[in-house]
């Protein structure tokens, strides 16, 4: 595994508009970085072969050593009603199915619940061509044992598309996180063994879906397309009664009692 890749040797910064980016790079199958090599206060600092873009002025990432943090630095990301987006490293197997990606998130303490959102973009200057693979919402104000999450990353999503973590700037909070991971998902606990086997069937869907096993399912989050949530079911059954929805593509997102979430593409017919 590569660890902190800050430490690699640094290619030069460029600057256009409002996009920061490192140099061509390399893609990797691995990565591990906790942001601690790099020092506050610019905006778009970023590790090397990771980039960031901002909508506006208004939306804000930096690095930051504000305490409580899970180590000396990570990053941070607010701005009400504008974007931002950290982009990470370009990866040789973003849609092998064979890794996760996880990392650990809070917001400013006492503040309103916080919200990122992690997915993929495809062109690296274009904020427009991000697309949502899970909303994650945040209401930890320290990195406590609730702000790790992992996600698996479907095998349709584009050979040269980057994972990328948004501040969608719907939140007022202040959004801190670190220990960014993408790790094999090897040695799997018998919680990640269940996750793997479990089914959303049948697909396409017609008004109704079908989930295998909801033992361990604290809620489900419907997304259209888009990364829109359009429908959130706080106690599931093993039947989803989906006839409201219009016909079309959708996310199926579960989010699991230890904090853990795994999506689903389905068709609507």
């Amino acid at each position: 595994m590569i660890k902190n890749l800050s430490t690699n040797l640094l290619v030069s910064l460029s600057i256009v508009g409002s996009i920061y980016a490192y140099g061509q790079c390399t893609p990797v199958s691995e990565f591990s970085e906790n942001f601690d090599a790099l020092f506050c206060c610019e905006m778009g600092v970023v590790p090397p072969c990771w980039k960031s873009i901002t909508t506006s002025t208004g939306g804000n990432q930096i690095i930051s050593n504000t305490a409580p943090a899970s180590s000396p630095r990570n990053v941070y990301q607010v701005g009400y009603n504008n974007v931002s987006i950290v982009i990470m490293p370009p990866l040789t197997n973003i849609n092998a199915g064979t890794h996760h990606f996880k990392f650990k998130a809070r917001i400013n303490q006492f503040s309103a619940p916080g919200r990122l959102d992690f997915g993929y973009i495809t062109e690296f200057g274009d904020a427009s061509t991000f697309v949502t693979l899970q909303s994650i919402t945040i209401e930890n104000g320290t990195y406590d044992s609730t702000s790790e999450r992992t996600f698996d990353v479907p095998t349709t999503v584009p050979g040269n598309a980057r994972l990328a973590i948004r501040n969608p700037g719907i939140s007022v909070s202040g959004h801190y996180w670190d220990d960014a991971v993408w790790e094999p998902k090897s040695a799997l606990s018998t919680d990640e063994i269940k996750k793997e086997t479990l089914k959303v069937y049948p697909n396409p869907f017609n008004n109704t879906l079908n989930i295998s096993d909801i033992k361990d399912v604290k809620s489900i989050s419907i997304s259209d397309a888009a990364g829109r949530v359009i429908k959130t079911i706080e106690k599931p059954s093993i039947i989803l009664e989906l006839n409201d929805l219009e016909k079309g593509v959708y996310f199926v997102n579960l989010h699991f009692k230890n904090g853990t979430v795994k999506s689903f593409k389905s068709v609507k017919n």
